[in-house]
């Protein structure tokens, strides 16, 4: 499995610093690299919030070279696309960046200056460039948005399989599926007396179940209404 470092070449504002190490606590990176970054105090500190460890952690690299040495891959991030002449600036964009990273190495995600980025010799010595699409009248983000918007898309995938374990979140299967139009289609024939309108009622909430994202507990909750609206139906009608 990859294993991911956040670096910040030459941060100039520790309040920024502060902010991506909150960041990358919210989605569970813990390696941050900075490069000659300003002395960190009690700002970096209350903007990190509870991931203030991270801060205390952190490696510190007097120079870009530095990058090199240590990581497989290092994935650049610019705000340029620029034309399709400057080979420099080539980016993918964020959601096919999880795809394109195959290595199972060390990668370092290298974000630049806040004011100007990376330099065109540091662009040069990354394996991937990454640009996240933006306002082309301000494309530039502010650098720990920057960061949580990639780590966002590098835990997202992970994230959504834990997520669709668990039965809240889970589409329903198939079976749950036929169950609940099985026990919803029982309701109908209580309820409508007419054969056409039984068929549209069923269309209609067959096709509602199709367009619809139904979890596993949703479809379990709708089957336990409707089997237990019959059964009260049915009583009503023996009396």
């Amino acid at each position: 499995m990859a294993s991911y470092s956040v670096v910040l070449v030459e941060p100039r504002y520790e309040g920024n610093i502060g902010s991506v190490a909150r960041v990358m606590g919210n989605f569970g990176f813990n390696k941050l690299v900075l490069v000659n970054p300003p002395a960190l105090g009690g700002e970096a500190r209350a903007r990190a919030m509870h991931a203030q460890g991270l801060l205390a952690d952190a490696c510190v690299f007097d120079s870009f070279a530095q990058i090199e040495k240590e990581y497989d891959t290092v994935v650049g991030f610019t705000a340029e696309y620029a034309s399709d002449k400057n080979y420099l600036r080539n980016p993918v964009l964020p959601e096919d960046l999880a795809g394109s990273l195959k290595s199972k190495g060390n990668i370092a995600l290298v974000f630049g200056r806040e004011d100007y980025g990376l330099l065109n010799e540091e662009l040069l010595a990354c394996d991937m460039l990454v640009s996240i699409p933006a306002s082309k009248d301000y494309p530039t983000l502010n650098l720990a948005v920057s960061v949580a918007i990639i780590l966002y898309e590098l835990s997202r995938l992970e994230t959504r399989t834990k997520l669709k374990e668990m039965k809240k979140f889970r589409q329903l299967s198939g079976v749950e599926k036929n169950v609940l139009l099985d026990k919803y289609d029982n309701l109908v024939d209580l309820v409508h007396a007419h054969d056409f309108d039984r068929r549209i009622a069923k269309k209609t909430f067959k096709q509602l179940v199709g367009r619809a994202f139904i979890s596993g507990r949703e479809a379990t909750n709708l089957t336990g209404v409707f089997r237990k609206a019959s059964e009260k139906i049915k009583k009503t009608q023996k009396k």
